[in-house]
């Protein structure tokens, strides 16, 4: 009866030990009590002590950190069959800038409303201009003295060419400048002399005095044009730091998926050891059921490995898609292996100046500024042209006439002989009740208002992200230390658990009970491995992501942007150093 006595002894410290799906019989009565709810059983002053005790641990602190088993074989080669390519977070970033074609899609938007400040200020260049014409009139004669007695139809032949130059000027007029010839030939006999040759040069301006005048109503498309391009090159500002913090989201999605494939492929080695000592004891005391049942672990454990693989491979295929660097596109012979280790480092981050510095700093808060003054130049314009229009209308000129179609002799006598003629006057229109006017108007300070109310909100969603930056840098290193005591509990756990199924003898309940509890204990190890590797990851990740919300990730970079010409177009390119951290450090 020892033996017996001993084995139920045995199978009641594991049972205690561990959570046995089997829980043990107890009273009606105290079972009804456990099922009442918790919060019955604490105070709100118990449930905010708990809480006070958590944010009150000192969090930067000096701790040492264990990176875990796995750190030093992540960085090693996987695959033999391809060829590695270690590279440093700097590195891959370098890379991104220099191939990425997501990069060179946001460096072309400055550069094509850089055009628009050029459209819009040609609007004031010089234009020259050459008109001619051809008339051959023939019209009834209803009045002697059009073409003289005896004559039924007045024939006439007509020639007119004119060149020149114009131009609108910033306050708003219109010169131009032409010198105008013809030549001309009728029947009437009062036209004298036959076979005219005319020359004459002309200079006229028209000057607004109300609607579209002034310096600054007419440049003011280039104002918005300019502004536009600023606008455009904060975009490129924020779709860059963005695009980095992708790259480095990726990068460390590498480290976390080789990580974890250590981790699985450690968990079906464990499986694998197990089933090999169960099948040494097949005939001594091991069952079929406790052999099926580790069997059926190591083909999930398997499966799971199978998927880490894949999952390898799909984070090398992301970082490829985002470096598009053509060292790296052969993903079939080639490994992409993170050369950096996740960095433990610890420092304390300041609320308030981190939002004092992403408002200097963040580029959506220059665009917003800029998009209110454009909308402010806007509603300028539309309330300029409320006003009617009252134009001066000025000309002068001089005229030169000879026979024979002399044109050359006309034009000489617009200067000997010719003298100076001029007309001056005022143009005024206004529209009935100016609805259209008064409609722009409207909708411009409209969209005002409304640009007002998106700065404020741009600044509060900006606050916001801070916020959310700064605790996640906390809470990420709260989460890694507790994550790393929860990893290595589970361990001593599974080491406990190995040694006592280890002991027991194989033939009855408490030892199938014990396998199972090993196994479970297993897969628990390698979740809460994969955990801590996971918060490694989170926490690196919110280093970055801080540096992205205060607006200062490229300036801590050193990214610069450098300006080159191509095939005859401006080029914008994003440069960036490699810089030795690890020695900085």
């Amino acid at each position: 009866m020892k033996p017996i006595l001993l084995i139920a002894i045995l199978a009641a410290q594991v049972n205690a030990q561990d959570s046995s799906p089997l829980p043990p019989p107890v009273a009606p009565q105290r079972y009804e009590v456990e099922l009442q709810s918790p919060a019955e059983s604490f105070t709100l002053g118990q449930l905010l002590d708990t809480e006070s005790d958590l944010t009150s641990t000192e969090v930067f602190e000096s701790r040492l950190v264990d990176p875990g088993w796995w750190q030093s074989m992540v960085s090693s080669s996987h695959r033999r069959q391809c060829t590695p390519v270690s590279l440093s977070l700097e590195n891959l970033l370098v890379r991104a800038l220099q191939h990425s074609k997501q990069v060179k899609v946001f460096s072309e938007l400055p550069l094509i409303r850089e055009t628009s400040i050029v459209e819009a200020d040609s609007a004031f260049d010089w234009s020259a201009f050459i008109d001619s014409r051809w008339d051959d009139s023939s019209e009834p004669v209803g009045n002697s003295l059009t073409a003289g007695p005896g004559i039924n139809r007045f024939r006439d032949h007509n020639l007119s060419f004119s060149a020149g130059a114009r131009k609108r000027t910033y306050s708003g007029g219109q010169f131009e400048m032409a010198q105008r010839f013809g030549m001309q030939n009728n029947n009437s006999q009062f036209f004298t002399p036959n076979d005219q040759g005319t020359s004459r040069i002309v200079l006229n301006y028209t000057q607004p005095l109300l609607r579209g005048r002034g310096e600054c109503y007419n440049r003011s498309l280039v104002c918005l044009a300019s502004i536009d391009q600023k606008i455009a090159n904060d975009e490129f500002m924020r779709q860059l730091q963005s695009h980095l913090l992708e790259v480095t989201r990726s990068y460390w999605a590498t480290y976390l998926e080789r990580g974890a494939l250590l981790q699985k492929m450690n968990s079906y080695r464990r499986a694998r050891e197990t089933v090999s000592r169960l099948e040494l004891r097949r005939n001594i005391d091991a069952t079929v059921s406790q052999i099926k049942s580790a069997q059926a672990a190591l083909k999930t454990r398997k499966a799971e490995l199978a998927r880490a693989i894949s999952a390898v491979k799909n984070a090398e295929s992301r970082l490829r898609s985002l470096v598009n660097d053509p060292a790296l596109s052969d993903f079939e012979n080639t490994e992409i292996i993170p050369a950096d280790a996740p960095s433990f480092q610890t420092f304390a981050v300041d609320m308030q100046a981190s939002i004092g510095e992403a408002m200097r700093n963040r580029p959506e808060v220059s665009q917003a500024i800029r998009q209110i003054k454009a909308a402010s130049i806007r509603q300028n314009m539309t309330r300029h042209e409320l006003m009617p229009v009252l134009n001066l209308v000025t000309e002068t000129y001089v005229a030169g006439l000879d026979g024979s179609h002399d044109i050359g002799t006309a034009w000489r006598n617009q200067f000997n002989q010719g003298e100076p003629g001029y007309s001056i006057g005022l143009q005024f229109e206004v529209p009935i009740h100016n609805r259209a006017a008064r409609a722009r108007h409207t909708r411009r300070r409209h969209e005002l208002r409304q640009l007002q109310n998106q700065y404020e909100t741009t600044l509060e969603s900006i606050s916001l992200e801070v916020q959310v930056a700064v605790r996640e840098i906390s809470t990420s290193q709260r989460e890694l230390f507790a994550k790393e005591e929860a990893m290595l509990a589970r361990k001593e756990q599974l080491a406990y658990l190995q040694e006592r199924w280890e002991r027991l003898p194989g033939e009855d309940f408490s030892a199938s009970l014990a396998l199972e509890n090993l196994l479970s204990a297993q897969e628990r190890l390698s979740a809460s491995e994969f955990e801590y590797l996971q918060s490694q990851m989170t926490y690196n990740l919110s280093l970055m992501n801080l540096k992205r919300a205060t607006g200062t990730l490229l300036q801590h970079e050193s990214v610069s942007i450098a300006r080159s010409c191509q095939n005859g177009l401006p080029t914008q390119t994003a440069q960036k150093p490699e810089i030795d951290r690890v020695n900085l450090q």
